[in-house]
């Protein structure tokens, strides 16, 4: 799953994104189904998603939502560029890289919603923990998070 994972994120492997998002469609309808409004992301900076392509986390969301005869929207940006959070260790370390990093520019879209963000991989949780604190901020009711596995790291 390791490699399969890696691939997608880093090598160009895009066509994954319907596999892993048919096992978590069923999560998603076992465990969390009536339970949120929208379906997002967690997204990509622009420097970023230059280098790579695409946005992982992006065709994962659109593909699951797909899945689950629904829709996936943009409700946050990555800002602020920051280092990539596999290279900062210690869970301090990556909350504090990523702090601040996203916006929501469309309160209007999120207000008093139920948010299921999604993404590839959760290893300390910084990076899902920055994007729902961000939401709920912007006026989110509430954010739960859905991804295809977790590190062991």
């Amino acid at each position: 799953m390791r490699e399969s994972l890696l691939r997608f994120k880093f090598n160009g492997a895009t066509g994954n994104a319907s596999v892993y998002a048919e096992y978590l469609a069923k999560c998603i309808s076992a465990e969390l189904s009536g339970r949120y409004d929208l379906i997002s992301w967690v997204p990509l900076s622009k420097k970023r998603y230059k280098e790579r392509g695409y946005d992982q986390a992006m065709l994962l969301a659109m593909a699951t939502a797909l899945e689950l005869d629904d829709v996936a929207v943009s409700t946050l940006e990555k800002t602020v560029h920051v280092k990539k959070q596999s290279t900062m260790g210690s869970p301090e370390k990556r909350r504090a890289n990523i702090s601040g990093a996203y916006s929501a520019p469309d309160r209007e879209l999120i207000q008093g919603k139920r948010i299921l963000l999604i993404d590839d991989i959760v290893t300390s949780g910084s990076t899902l923990s920055e994007c729902a604190r961000t939401l709920r901020a912007a006026g989110a009711a509430e954010v739960l998070c859905a991804t295809v596995a977790r590190s062991r790291d």
